[in-house]
């Protein structure tokens, strides 16, 4: 069974190359690039599916060695080891911790980046869809008035 510290090692090491992958999905929101980001975003699954892996492997460990899982687990178990040799482990957990926050942070501000751009896509379709729809408003002769609530979009 792999001890606690390569689990920890290994989380450090995922969550590092998990916010790389959220960076550049930033980036390529930002840039509208749908084929890249079809990649990105299977990419991001599969880490984020490797986080929770590595996730359930640390909790074993833990266990295995009578510490609850999580959290709470890890810093019991820290609190156990000698102060000499517990300052790597200490340092890998609490740059886990800083890693899974900004993690976190940036995720939200791509999910807001992608809510925006739902946003205007829907906006967009809502005017095209009006500017095809026929209009139900008549004129003084009594005829349909076909270029009723038209707006232009833009001319090249």
């Amino acid at each position: 069974m792999a001890t606690i510290e390569s689990r920890l090692q290994a989380s450090h090491s995922a969550l590092g190359e998990f916010l790389v992958v959220i960076e550049a999905e930033r980036q390529t929101l930002a840039q509208g690039d749908v084929d890249a980001l079809q990649a990105i975003t299977a990419q991001k699954s599969a880490l984020a599916a490797r986080l929770a892996e590595l996730d359930t492997q640390l909790d074993a460990a833990l266990t295995a060695q009578n510490h609850p899982a999580g959290r709470p687990g890890v810093e019991r178990w820290l609190g156990t080891l000698p102060a000499a040799g517990s300052q790597a482990s200490r340092t890998t957990w609490t740059s886990i911790l800083d890693l899974a926050t900004k993690a976190k942070q940036a995720n939200e501000i791509n999910g807001r980046l992608i809510a925006a751009r739902l946003q205007q896509n829907q906006q967009a379709l809502d005017v095209l869809l009006n500017e095809g729809a026929e209009s139900t408003t008549y004129g003084a002769d009594g005829q349909r008035n076909s270029s009723a609530g038209r707006r232009t979009l833009g001319s090249a």
